[in-house]
């Protein structure tokens, strides 16, 4: 299961359209969510972020700092269950040619139970994308132990849960910054995540992209090491 989750408090000022970077995104395999951080009422700004979550196909979500853990751990879970639904879906309609709920309720329960079952045992692989803007100079101390709380909550699944940041702006005038490759170390995370400081411009798009080019990259190198291993 790949997904990128963007965490804004504000809308893209440079670097391209971040809604087509998310239907890029969704091409590729990899759904995007967005979360918005709002201080007291909605920023009107923040209709961005559900432009980019239709864009790439995931779930957006407007909240208060305080709640970011919180929120992107639900975000994450209603992304599982909402990918093995749609497949499930699809599944039955090809094998007894009706949906979901037209089933009978003893029939349906077990079904149900089934794709909770998956949800828990199936990997998570999750980029976070941060942004660091100016804007959120005041909430980078809980959004770092944000991130945190999301690795911790997902401890008690089944399947493997793996995490990577990216930040953005990154330092020096660019676009992006690596903070983080995927891991299972929460310690590590720990480590990576006071890289995370605020401050300039909001290029969404380019931290999309980025994220993309992590999850293309993985693909290839797992390509490469089965090769090598078929070889031996």
């Amino acid at each position: 299961m790949k997904q990128i989750i963007v965490v804004t408090d504000g809308q893209s000022n440079i670097g391209g359209n971040p809604v087509s970077a998310a239907k890029e995104a969704k091409e590729e395999g990899v759904i995007v969510n967005a979360i918005g951080i709002i201080d007291g009422q909605a920023d009107e700004a923040l209709w961005e972020v559900e432009k980019i979550a239709q864009g790439g196909g995931g779930i957006w979500e407007n909240t208060m700092i305080q709640e970011l853990g919180q929120t992107m751990h639900g975000v994450t879970q209603k992304t599982v269950h909402k990918t093995i639904e749609t497949i499930v879906g699809k599944q039955l309609k090809e094998i007894i040619g009706t949906d979901l709920e037209n089933i009978p309720p003893k029939e349906r329960s077990k079904i149900v139970d089934y794709m909770d079952k998956v949800s828990e045992e199936i990997g998570i692989k999750c980029c976070i994308v941060m942004d660091c803007s100016g804007s959120m100079k005041n909430k980078m101390a809980v959004a770092r132990q944000s991130i945190i709380e999301l690795m911790n909550s997902l401890k008690g699944r089944k399947g493997k849960n793996e995490i990577a940041i990216i930040a953005y702006p990154g330092k020096n005038g660019e676009c992006t910054d690596m903070i983080s490759d995927f891991t299972q170390d929460i310690q590590k995370i720990k480590e990576k995540v006071f890289l995370l400081k605020a401050g300039g411009t909001t290029p969404t798009a380019a931290a999309i992209n980025h994220a993309i080019s992590l999850f293309k990259m993985d693909v290839s190198i797992k390509e490469e090491v089965f090769l090598e291993e078929s070889m031996v």
